[in-house]
């Protein structure tokens, strides 16, 4: 994605070998690498959902290979991260430049990086605390990527956890309240919010406004014993398949 095809592999600070694109493609029938490097130079959302279609292949490859599940589902996930970025990246070089910073993060099973063959989408925007909300550059990037996303086969969320609700593209001051309504009122909703939204990473944008945020809500969270309870209970009561 970013035009690498040597990486140096070292151990103590001595360089102990050289990992190159070679020897990823050697290695594997569906080459993820290849895959990644074909969605980095994608001119339109057409040829990102050429490269996405045969996920399932990559997917049928690495189970084939015996790859460990985290293994499998973080090379999944790397997919999708780097198709977000390219529409990103596209959706911006048709706006006018941003008014105010801004973060693209992903939730749920892509924040996770446990992603399979079937995935929706779940994102948000996190703004800067002097960002206008309502500034219509943020909702036309928001409605460019999902529309995008689901070309790819990423359909929209059932439950509207996308970027394009205003409910998700707001402030980070705005954030931070909702994480700490949800500590402090640990109700059904808040608890099933928090179990997706704790799992926020930045894909795009200035990762800064999460960074911060993300840390001061989970220490938030370890300190009020009920909201851990009640999450605790709700996880109990949820079988693992």
């Amino acid at each position: 994605e970013r035009r690498i095809g040597h990486l140096p592999i070292t151990e103590g600070g001595r360089l102990v070998g050289m990992i190159t694109q070679t020897d990823l493609m050697r290695v594997q029938a569906i080459s993820g690498s290849v895959m990644l490097r074909e969605i980095a130079a994608a001119p339109d959302a057409p040829a990102l959902a050429g490269a996405t279609a045969r996920i399932p292949e990559l997917l049928l490859a690495l189970v084939a290979a015996g790859q460990r599940h985290e293994i499998v589902t973080r090379q999944i996930t790397d997919i999708t991260d780097a198709v977000t970025r390219r529409l990103l990246a596209m959706g911006q070089a048709q706006l006018a430049p941003a008014p105010a910073a801004w973060l693209w993060a992903a939730c749920g099973s892509q924040g996770r990086q446990d992603q399979t063959g079937v995935s929706d989408q779940d994102n948000v925007m996190i703004l800067a605390d002097d960002a206008d909300p309502d500034d219509p550059w943020f909702a036309d990037l928001a409605r460019f990527v999902s529309d995008g996303l689901n070309a790819c086969g990423y359909v929209y969320c059932p439950g509207d956890m996308m970027a394009t609700n205003p409910r998700w593209r707001q402030p980070r001051r705005v954030w931070r309240n909702y994480f700490e309504d949800w500590i402090t009122h640990p109700s059904p909703e808040a608890q099933m919010l928090a179990s997706v939204m704790f799992d926020l990473r930045a894909i795009g944008g200035d990762a800064s406004l999460l960074a911060g945020l993300q840390a001061e809500t989970l220490a938030m969270a370890a300190q009020n014993s009920i909201f851990v309870a009640h999450m605790s209970a709700n996880s109990l009561r949820h079988r693992p398949p």
